[in-house]
């Protein structure tokens, strides 16, 4: 509960979450990646499932690194090289429950990468989700059971470039970011008891 003096206000974290394309050489430590997950176990899903995996490459580990890179598009190839950290989030597509189909999961892994980027976002980090990746060379790297698994996103993480570094395409980016549609444009209020 709040009093009246007290003003309610949007998690700056929420706000300054955003999707850059370069990063700095900075490194993201083993503590900060721990924080980055523990951030999406709490997340929430449907029957507490959980349906997410992460599968982590560290720039350090070069060729482990570099093999997720080229499960890029050629676009995305080009900035992510710059990030100190790339993942894939998969989803596991049944229950554990008598093995059904989970027609949540992919909200669910959504949730998760959210809380995650979020958390990034709190210890100065960004993260990137990208769905331009070949999935089916990410399932064979992998090496996932693709009727029970599903890469959903590869996500790059690092502390983001200083602004004053930005390229005109990097201002723009973020601008774009910072442009949000106003909530009379997605949020509706229900009146079904005047439609009599």
């Amino acid at each position: 509960m709040t009093n009246n003096s007290e003003k309610i206000k949007l998690n700056a974290a929420i706000k300054n979450r955003w999707s850059p394309r370069r990063f700095t050489d900075k490194p993201v430590t083993d503590e900060m990646l721990h924080l980055l997950f523990e951030a999406a176990r709490w997340a929430p899903s449907s029957r507490n499932e959980q349906p997410w995996q992460y599968y982590v490459a560290k720039k350090q580990d070069e060729s482990d690194f570099y093999l997720l890179i080229e499960c890029l598009t050629e676009e995305n190839k080009v900035w992510a090289q710059s990030a100190h950290v790339l993942m894939v989030s998969v989803m596991k597509k049944n229950f554990d429950y008598k093995n059904r189909p989970n027609g949540k999961a992919l909200n669910d892994v959504g949730a998760a990468n959210n809380s995650l980027a979020i958390q990034a976002t709190e210890l100065g980090l960004q993260v990137h989700q990208m769905g331009g990746f070949d999935k089916e060379k990410a399932i064979e790297l992998l090496q996932l059971e693709k009727e029970n698994y599903e890469p959903v996103t590869m996500i790059a993480v690092g502390f983001p470039a200083d602004e004053k570094s930005f390229s005109e395409e990097d201002k723009k980016r973020l601008q774009q970011h910072k442009t949000r549609k106003e909530q009379k444009e997605f949020v509706f209020q229900i009146e079904f008891s005047n439609q009599k």
